[in-house]
């Protein structure tokens, strides 16, 4: 048990060190300090949760709304902090996917091997 500890940790660390990691911790730390991305998406909140509140009630979400939102969102976009911050969070999520994906894979066949003694090679 303490040998996957240890790879665990191996593994964080790896992970930490990516440039896509270091480098949308620095994109964080700065739209944090920018007051029109944190406008903005403060405005885009307020309407995903309007949004949600009609839906919730089984409501169709009022096209001014929705076209408000979309603006909103077309605008966040258009910042190319956040631009590269919405792209780089989908690709850490996909690399994130693709570990535990190859981590769940080398699981099952430990477990065929051990449990039914098949080998998946």
């Amino acid at each position: 048990m303490n040998n996957i500890k240890v790879k665990i940790d191996e593994l964080i660390d790896l992970i930490s060190k990516q440039s896509e990691i270091t480098r949308f911790n620095e994109i964080v730390k700065a739209m944090e300090q920018n007051e029109l991305i944190n406008d903005k998406i403060t405005q885009l909140r307020k309407y995903q949760q309007k949004m949600v509140i009609y839906e919730a009630k089984g409501n169709q979400v009022p096209e001014e709304a929705q076209k408000h939102y979309d603006e909103l969102y077309n605008e966040l976009l258009e910042i190319p902090l956040y631009n590269e911050y919405m792209l780089l969070l989908e690709e850490i999520n996909n690399l994130y996917q693709d570990i535990i994906n190859i981590i769940e894979q080398e699981l099952n066949k430990d477990i065929n091997r051990e449990v039914f003694g098949m080998d998946e090679s």
